[in-house]
């Protein structure tokens, strides 16, 4: 994946996913009172362009993310990860400022909107803080400095690179049309062959006129 630098196995999880034309989710159990972190993992890997695949997620009923716009936020084929903390105690379920009842199972679900459908990744539940949760690091934008200097050098250099881009076009025209000019075969000219395979035809002739010839001076004799 663009962007960062994931080890096999990670870029195997963002490669793959799940979509639904409609809604789905997972239901997870757990029964141990204590601090909670719901990592959602995924990549746009199909729409080029943001407003394309939105949706939300709800969890127990309770939309924690709302309008998630992968592209918006990452670009396209980058990981991105969703971080959702909450708590377990007794039976309820604490979301934020909500306050849930909870019967140990946890049920996330992936909510279709007008724009395309719900997918997801992985999904990763771990015990603990988000301290304690292993995070992608954030993405490295540009600064404007960099942004204005490098519309400066491509302004700069932009003749420059489409008399080098024709330069190289032409070379490999040239070289196409050379290299088609030696590998084409030449037409075998049949006139010009006398080679062995002519050979048995050569004799058969050979043999053939002498025979007609006696056959005609014995015609003429008798």
């Amino acid at each position: 994946m663009s962007g960062f630098l994931l080890s096999f196995q990670d870029r195997i999880i963002y490669q793959t996913e799940r979509y639904s034309f409609e809604n789905f989710g997972y239901k997870i159990p757990v029964h141990k009172n204590g601090e909670y972190v719901l990592t959602l993992k995924f990549s746009e890997v199909y729409f080029g362009s943001a407003n394309q695949k939105v949706f939300d997620i709800w969890l127990n009923k309770q939309p924690v993310i709302v309008g998630l716009d992968i592209f918006s936020k990452v670009g396209y084929g980058t990981a991105h990860d969703e971080y959702v903390q909450f708590k377990i105690k007794d039976n309820s379920l604490l979301i934020g400022d909500y306050k849930l009842n909870f019967n140990g199972e946890l049920e996330v679900e992936f909510i279709k909107t007008q724009y395309d459908n719900p997918k997801v990744n992985a999904i990763v539940l771990y015990e603990g803080t988000i301290k304690d949760v292993p995070q992608l690091p954030p993405l490295e934008k540009p600064s404007e400095d960099e942004v204005i200097q490098d519309d400066v050098i491509h302004e700069e250099e932009s003749a420059e690179e489409v008399a080098e881009r024709n330069r190289v076009i032409q070379e490999k025209q040239k070289a196409a049309a050379a290299h088609k000019k030696v590998s084409r075969p030449k037409k075998a000219n049949p006139y010009e062959d006398n080679g062995p395979q002519y050979w048995p035809i050569l004799i058969s002739i050979g043999i053939f006129l002498p025979t007609v010839i006696l056959l005609y001076n014995k015609q003429r004799s008798a």
